[in-house]
């Protein structure tokens, strides 16, 4: 008999100390919404975990930077099927798509056995630094019947009054709800406003560390005008955004400024769409860059290349040092001034030392 019991109490033991390792997880992704440096999320992980015997448990979040990611554990026994909730209260510090990395420790009732997991719950996008930089208008390239709101109109056309229908009036502005009212033909009379399209192209070769973060902020402020405007985009920063305008348009964008990371090589500017304004961004104009540019131009209405030789400018209220000397990519870009004019595209040169101007 003492040896079956013996022999039970070494089998728990081993139980015990088995336990850990028995146990299983399931993770959700959390719910932390992308947003822009400075803006505070509250989320929460969800993890679900199986375990056959009683295990203590402590799940904990890293620090992140970039997340602003406050300290949070959550502490306890499972036994079964237990569900553990985490929140998350993160600050936004740094433009990225940035891990949301946990710890989840199990340990046996009596110290025997221990389990350390290292847990990757999602990814987190913090989208570009909002500054208040200089307006930029594109070029007018065609009309556009309405008055158009931000984040874009079901309909295109916004009535500003009601009038009598009169002979070559299109039938699409017969008011059918009024016409029946009064008996007659009436129709809307709407707003036409003249409108541009906004095709951005970021160079993603990056000779300074801050020249993706203040690119990716001017791109960002450059598109959310134009969305407030009613004014179509494009962007082409790492892949190609065709023009187009809406929130989920605009959310497209962000989120791609958000990813971008830095390469060795310059990242060619594609053709810019019929009668649009063509924006190019760059740091370090290789000459495969402007050449690109010259080609890309040719159906643009007008053409705008902002070069950044130090990587960075003024953001308002900021001082910084006088730069000297010329970079090679503005030695490049000097000497083919006259040809990108020539081609339509204006040469605009912004020193580290200098606030933006467009």
């Amino acid at each position: 008999m003492e040896g079956v019991l013996g022999l039970l109490s070494l089998l728990l033991l081993l139980a015990l100390w088995r336990a850990p390792r028995l146990a299983r997880i399931r993770m959700q992704t959390p719910n932390l919404a992308p947003g822009f440096p400075g803006q505070v999320r509250l989320g929460q992980v969800a993890v679900e975990v199986w375990a056959p015997l009683p295990l203590f448990f402590r799940l904990e979040n890293l620090p992140s930077a970039p997340l602003g990611l406050e300290p949070r554990s959550l502490s306890g026994m499972a036994w079964g099927k237990t569900r553990l909730a985490l929140p998350l209260s993160c600050r936004y510090r740094r433009r990225g798509e940035h891990p949301l990395r946990l710890t989840l420790r199990f340990t046996s009732p009596l110290g025997l056995g221990e389990r350390l997991l290292s847990l990757e719950a999602g990814r987190v996008l913090v989208y570009p630094a909002l500054r208040p930089l200089p307006p930029f208008e594109p070029a007018p390239s065609f009309f556009l019947e309405g008055k158009t709101e931000p984040f874009g109109l079901p309909d295109p056309l916004e009535a500003k009054g009601l009038r009598p229908y009169q002979p070559g009036d299109s039938l699409r502005l017969l008011a059918k709800p009024a016409s029946l009212r009064q008996g007659r033909p009436i129709v809307r009379e709407v707003e036409k406003s003249l409108l541009g399209s906004l095709f951005l192209h970021l160079d993603t070769q990056s000779l300074h560390p801050a020249y993706l973060d203040h690119g990716a902020s001017l791109a960002a402020w450059l598109l959310l005008l134009a969305e407030k405007s009613g004014v179509s985009y494009g962007l082409s920063a790492g892949e190609v955004l065709p023009v187009g305008r809406g929130k989920g348009h605009l959310v497209r964008a962000l989120s791609l400024l958000a990813r971008l990371e830095p390469t060795q090589t310059p990242a060619l500017p594609p053709k810019a769409p019929p009668g649009s304004t063509y924006f190019l961004i760059t740091q370090a104009a290789e000459q495969a860059f402007l050449k690109a540019a010259l080609r890309g131009s040719a159906q643009a209405r007008q053409g705008v290349l902002l070069l950044l030789p130090e990587g960075y400018f003024l953001y308002p209220g900021e001082k910084g040092r006088l730069a000297l000397g010329k970079t090679p990519g503005l030695e490049r870009a000097l000497a083919m001034r006259g040809l990108l004019l020539a081609h339509g595209l204006e040469l605009k040169v912004v020193r580290g030392h200098q606030p933006l101007t467009l």
